[in-house]
């Protein structure tokens, strides 16, 4: 078979120009088509048209100059495309079988106490992620469908497990397998903006998060992070908490004391940091004031490719806690609104020894003090 690079060395001038990707933030979005020619008349291509977040993706050749672009009165800023991360998790054994008991972070956060009341049922969780194997035996119930941001054409199926893993947590409905999530009754949504390598561009994020607002989601979970502030992502998540989404992010893994990653450094978002089996905060974990709650992160016990499990250890880990809470209070009360989901998971919390900036998580106490300002009593 010959060599595919046999074309492009033989006719160098039909190689294809590197070329870069600019994100444009439009004043009027009703003026899109203008934009949309201008993008045109700079030698360049739109790839994205972002409706509900006003945004443009444009692709050019590497070196051609769009300043007049840049500079047009309809564009009120602009970014290059960036790299984003999921937040590297300390993984530990693929195991394929377990004795049956439930996982320590749903009894620590105890959501296991509210079942009786609320498992979250038909609120809509999208997990932006690598994701979802929607095979998996613990995850296939709750499964609902989602998109695949990077191939539109093919369905959001995982080969990392990261995301996997994450909805694991959030919905498993498999106590034979050891993995039973906060809120087995959820409509999870895979929302692939990630490739099997753990990378996005911020790009797919954006066009994640319209995804999910086009779709009405109720919860978005973000086990991702950045270092550098994104004013396209921030306008985005301010977007979907205008429009009532509960958006919920991981603090990152570094193990700073001083620097929370982006997004859940914004004040819109729910942003987690994790605890390990003891309730002191992970070593791993970033930690500052814009932290607002901490969740279990260590050795969780969740599912992962190929119908089995793993223990996983991160702030990534520890979202999708912090998510399904999220998913138990909207099924009692669907018209909370994400600052008070949020106000009710933080006056709820526990404790944690050496932390005077925020508590862990609770799902009991939340569902409580919920029940409480609606009049009910859950013992």
């Amino acid at each position: 078979m010959p060599n595919p690079d046999w074309f492009q060395r033989s006719f160098p001038k039909f190689r294809k120009a590197n070329r870069i990707r600019k994100i444009f933030y439009l004043r009027n979005f009703s003026n899109v088509k203008r934009c949309i020619r201008q993008i045109q008349r700079s030698g360049g291509r739109p790839v994205r048209v972002l409706p509900h977040l006003g945004i443009i993706v444009g692709e050019f050749p590497e070196k051609k100059d769009v300043y007049s672009l840049e500079r047009h009165p309809d564009v009120v800023h602009w970014e290059m495309d960036s790299h984003v991360n999921i937040t590297d998790p300390y993984a530990g054994e693929i195991i394929e079988g377990t004795t049956q008991h439930l996982p320590w972070g749903i009894r620590d956060v105890g959501a296991n106490k509210v079942w009786p009341y609320t498992k979250g049922r038909g609120v809509k969780i999208a997990v932006i992620d690598t994701g979802i194997d929607n095979e998996h035996p613990a995850i296939k119930k709750n499964y609902s469908g989602g998109v695949n941001i990077l191939s539109p054409m093919f369905t959001p199926h995982d080969y990392n497990g990261h995301g996997t893993h994450v909805a694991g947590t959030i919905a498993g409905r498999a106590e034979a397998m050891n993995v039973i999530g906060v809120a087995p009754r959820v409509h999870l949504y895979a929302v692939k903006a990630f490739n099997r390598k753990g990378s996005a561009n911020l790009s797919d994020l954006l066009s994640a998060i319209n995804w999910c607002i086009e779709n009405e989601m109720d919860v978005v979970n973000m086990s991702f992070g950045m270092a550098k502030v994104s004013d396209s992502l921030g306008q985005a998540i301010q977007t979907a908490y205008r429009k009532g989404i509960v958006m919920v992010a991981a603090a990152g893994n570094q193990g700073t004391s001083d620097h929370v990653d982006y997004p859940a450094r914004f004040n819109e978002t729910i942003g987690v940091t994790a605890t390990t089996k003891d309730g002191s905060i992970a070593s791993f974990s970033n930690t500052g004031k814009e932290v607002d709650i901490a969740a279990p992160g260590e050795k969780i016990s969740s599912a992962w490719l190929n119908t089995t499990i793993r223990d996983m250890s991160g702030t990534s880990m520890a979202v999708p806690h912090v998510s399904g809470t999220a998913a138990l209070l909207l099924y009692l009360r669907p018209d909370l609104t994400p600052d008070h989901v949020k106000d009710l998971m933080i006056q709820a919390t526990t404790p944690i020894k050496g932390c005077s900036d925020y508590g862990k998580l609770s799902s009991y106490r939340s569902i409580q003090y919920l029940a409480y300002n609606m009049g009910r009593f859950i013992p």
